[in-house]
């Protein structure tokens, strides 16, 4: 269930994917959850478009740890981009509310709440990815059993990305 603005929105897709970062000497967890829904007809106008959540978390070791978590406030940023009538709105917030509900298997079920919109549904955790300079780093901080043992690795600059599919 998707309602912007009091308007209600079939939704297309919701995928998750997740990078850990280490700041500092602690891991932190960020979730990017891009949902994308249909176009639908609100007062003569063609509305489509997405939302792109950016929650950052700390003190997550596991995807079993997400479960049951509601985070609230400052706590990462909400795009919604609206395309209406071939026309790109945007709005963004950082103030906002998520609770994670349950993982099942590839799956996550959430619901979102910001000033303008709610979202209820559940998505696809697709990858982890890390900067982390080996496996063994990553996994003193983040428990890679939900995720492949072989990871794509793409270097920028001097800096490599490890992307671990999930299972």
């Amino acid at each position: 269930m998707l309602k912007i603005q009091n308007n209600e929105f079939e939704i297309k897709y919701t995928e998750i994917n997740i990078r850990q970062r280490m700041y500092q000497s602690e891991s932190y967890i960020t979730l990017m959850i891009n949902t994308e829904f249909y176009p639908s007809l609100v007062e003569d106008n063609v509305i489509s478009g997405s939302i792109d959540i950016k929650l950052d978390i700390k003190d997550i070791k596991s995807l079993d740890d997400l479960n049951g978590k509601t985070y609230k406030g400052d706590i990462g940023n909400v795009t919604i981009s609206v395309n209406n009538n071939g026309v790109w709105e945007n709005e963004s917030c950082d103030n906002f509310k998520i609770k994670l509900n349950k993982k099942e298997d590839k799956f996550l079920s959430f619901e979102l709440e910001t000033k303008n919109s709610e979202l209820k549904t559940k998505g696809r955790i697709v990858s982890l990815y890390t900067t982390s300079t080996s496996n063994e780093e990553l996994s003193k901080n983040f428990d890679l059993k939900d995720f492949h043992n072989i990871p794509t690795v793409k270097e920028i600059g001097n800096s490599k990305i490890y992307k671990y599919y999930i299972k």
